[in-house]
């Protein structure tokens, strides 16, 4: 995640100071395995499979009055393993209910600003001689596909998840700190949902969709040198002109003067 190597002839034609070039060179920190998306949808598939949804009982005839009456809510769960965050790698074959999270559109990235930005308070926290560095704003509309078995199912999913999606009183939207990707925040905010009814929800296999938008900062580990302030006092020479400096006491100035 840090910046490449380049070779003296490609350096030569870089127009501008690449992120974490230092002198005396240093070796550039050790790239991440992970992007920040990945990182990012891994921990939204933890969070949506530690809820408990609620979906309505069945239906109870009551004895007396012969009347139906809804059954005591069913506790229910999403394992983690039926998240998925990325088409898998071979064909499987889908237990319901399961989420889906998947890209409908190319990811934006944003400009941070005219200049680079570096947190102050990420120095030598990664590694010795390290800073964190942005790059841009990560802006990616995902939608979050769900697939249940019966409408109670996809009812109660779409309920749980709307609360939980924003589930803080200081803002709207989720947001958590990533401790894989350099403890940058990623937030989650929903735009709208969906219910599909086709010739599948006779086949108990019911759709709905919410569509939410990830933003985060795209950021690298760069290294660092502090800035170290000199002081230099000349007495008899200034060393940029070569000129004798005459030291004269304020009381000879004066007399000079009149």
């Amino acid at each position: 995640m840090g910046a490449p190597t380049l070779p003296d002839a490609i350096r030569k034609l870089l127009f501008g100071t690449p992120f974490g070039e230092v002198y005396p060179a240093r070796e550039p920190p050790p790239p991440l395995a992970l992007d920040g998306r990945t990182v990012a949808l891994r921990l939204l598939r933890r969070y949506l499979a530690a809820l408990t949804f609620y979906r309505t009982g069945a239906t109870v005839i009551d004895p007396e009055t012969r009347q139906p009456t809804a059954g005591a809510p069913v506790a229910f769960a999403i394992p983690e393993n039926s998240i998925h965050i990325e088409w898998p790698d071979y064909e499987e074959d889908l237990v319901f209910p399961c989420i889906s999270l998947l890209a409908t559109a190319p990811a934006e990235m944003l400009a941070i600003g005219l200049t680079g930005y570096v947190e102050e308070n990420s120095r030598d926290v990664f590694a010795p001689g390290t800073i964190v560095q942005w790059m841009s704003e990560y802006k990616e509309n995902i939608a979050l596909e769900i697939w249940a078995s019966s409408k109670a199912e996809r009812r109660a999913i779409l309920s749980g998840l709307e609360a939980a999606l924003s589930p803080t009183e200081q803002m709207y939207g989720l947001r958590f700190s990533m401790p894989d990707y350099f403890n940058e925040l990623v937030c989650f905010t929903v735009s709208n949902r969906e219910i599909f009814e086709d010739p599948d929800a006779a086949r108990n296999r019911r759709r709905a969709r919410l569509m939410i938008e990830m933003r985060f900062n795209l950021v690298a580990l760069v290294n660092y040198n502090p800035l170290v302030g000199i002081v230099k006092v000349e007495v008899d020479v200034d060393q940029d002109t070569n000129e004798a400096v005459v030291l004269v006491e304020e009381s000879e100035r004066a007399r000079e003067r009149c």
